[in-house]
């Protein structure tokens, strides 16, 4: 906690002649965001107003989000399960997620669980990660997201979609365009196959992203 008000104060202070605010350096920014990640998230919200509005839903979902110590992966380490809502046991994905600074960029790396159902929910017992080796996960090549301050003073973050593939239904393996959004009370995820020259491949939603809401800072 301390060193996330040194980072809030950092991002306040002004620059020597006192006409703007000078933005932190990333090994501080990365302090602010990782103190925002981990919570017990739904979108729910979202789904309730794409109901009053007519408009076809997203599917409602919760993400629970907890910081474990991972010794042998490095610093800044969650364990993400994102489960149907209403229906913990539907349990739709497992990965470990690692934050790191690198040249002068925030950079989130995802992994993927080799044995998922052996961490599943593990969002309750995060000390069962202290014993999880480099052997038990494999990462998920060329999707990282590099994130950045946006002026809102939220957090955003984005891929390098022509070096992200993935399997799409009805489309194949095709490039995969990620962005997030992140926020002391919200995250945001949107996913998207996209042709090379960036367009998209499947009929994009109105909103192409699920908007989480924090219910708590930990995950039930």
């Amino acid at each position: 906690m301390v060193k996330a008000l040194v980072g809030f104060a950092l991002a306040g202070m002004l620059v020597a002649n006192g006409a703007s605010a000078k933005e932190p350096k990333a090994d501080v920014q990365i302090l602010e965001l990782v103190q925002m990640f981990p919570g017990h998230w739904d979108n729910s919200a979202q789904v309730q107003a794409e109901v009053a509005k007519g408009a076809p839903p997203h599917e409602a979902l919760v993400l629970d989000i907890v910081p474990i110590e991972a010794i042998m992966l490095g610093d800044n380490v969650f364990y993400v399960q994102e489960s149907v809502a209403g229906d913990p046991n539907r349990v739709l994905g497992q990965k470990i997620v690692m934050f790191g600074v690198v040249k002068g960029k925030i950079v989130q790396t995802d992994f993927a669980l080799n044995e998922p159902h052996r961490w599943r929910n593990g969002q309750n017992n995060p000390d069962l990660f202290k014993g999880i080796m480099i052997q038990d996960v494999h990462s998920i090549k060329g999707c990282s997201l590099r994130w950045k301050r946006a002026e809102s003073g939220n957090f955003e973050g984005e891929n390098e979609a022509r070096t992200c593939h993935n399997r799409v239904v009805g489309v194949g393996v095709a490039a995969i365009d990620l962005k997030a959004e992140l926020g002391p009370t919200e995250y945001a995820t949107a996913e998207q196959a996209v042709d090379k020259a960036g367009h998209p491949m499947t009929p994009p939603r109105s909103d192409p992203f699920y908007r989480f809401r924090r219910l708590s800072r930990d995950a039930d």
